[in-house]
């Protein structure tokens, strides 16, 4: 008999202010999303949810987006509750992958990536240097609104979750923080 496992995670956002300068960001669809695994095949294919979350962005100013995970101990799920003492149950939040996509083709992240801990996020727009001001394109970064600038403005975020077999079973759960942040 094959023990479900589940992880949950929750997703965060921050902005950061600086100046006199707005942004916002927020999640439209998809803030506590659940994996349940139950047979073999899904824990060694894993599960998708595509489109899970939607995020829109609103910024007067010039800005980056990036994302990472929070735990108590970096880099690992939280185990919330095990239902065997069989594997380890140190899990690494790479398991976990995402991918984000915009209708102007503008996140620097089409295909999976593996989720790594806050302290070194993966930028979905721009990066930790000063980018150049992009109107259009990847990397489009400039100030707007998702109603009239939904191409560059408006993101899809799609999960991937493969925890293979070598854990123990059980309850495990992170949180995803998205961070909007002025591009100084």
């Amino acid at each position: 008999m094959v023990r479900g496992w589940c992880f949950i995670f929750f997703l965060s956002l921050i902005t950061s202010f600086a100046r006199s300068q707005s942004l916002d960001i927020n999640i439209t669809r998809g803030t506590d999303l659940n994996f349940t695994f139950n047979t073999i095949r899904q824990y060694n294919n894993g599960i998708i949810m595509a489109g899970a979350t939607e995020i829109t962005v609103e910024s007067s100013a010039q800005w980056d987006l990036y994302v990472g995970a929070q735990t108590n101990i970096a880099g690992r799920w939280d185990l919330l509750n095990s239902y065997s003492s069989a594997g380890t149950s140190n899990v690494p939040v790479s398991i976990l992958e995402l991918r984000a996509s915009s209708p102007g083709g503008t996140s620097q992240q089409t295909a999976f990536f593996q989720l790594q801990d806050n302290s070194s996020p993966i930028f979905l727009i721009g990066s930790a240097a000063d980018d150049p001001l992009t109107a259009g394109g990847v990397g489009a970064n400039a100030p707007g609104d998702p109603a009239n600038n939904a191409f560059t403005h408006r993101f899809r975020i799609d999960y991937k979750l493969t925890p293979t077999m070598g854990y123990t079973p059980g309850v495990y759960s992170l949180t995803v923080v998205f961070t909007l942040a002025e591009d100084l």
